[in-house]
């Protein structure tokens, strides 16, 4: 996925403080789309019956693991581009 670092059915856990002194473990759902530069998740937790939204950069990385391997993790950091593929972009001469 070239969205993120995580893909769903990942078992992530949040740094301390983001929902009081628990860090509570839950389920990727889905990636949402890149907003305000950040990758957001649909995040499912245990002993929740609903899907909250969780921001990259809320997941505390060392107790979660990636699906991806750091090599493949930094190739879809660095391989992010438009969705506009402006080799397909043909002028009229």
């Amino acid at each position: 996925m070239a969205n993120g670092r995580y893909r769903p059915g990942d078992s992530i856990v949040l740094k301390p403080g983001i929902f009081g002194n628990a860090q509570p473990a839950g389920r990727i759902v889905s990636v949402l789309p890149v907003s305000q530069g950040v990758v957001h998740y649909r995040v499912r937790f245990q002993n929740e019956s609903f899907e909250r939204s969780v921001r990259q950069d809320d997941i505390d990385a060392a107790a979660s693991p990636s699906s991806l391997s750091p090599v493949q993790a930094e190739i879809s950091q660095t391989s992010k581009s438009s969705w506009i593929n402006s080799n397909s972009i043909r002028t009229k001469k």
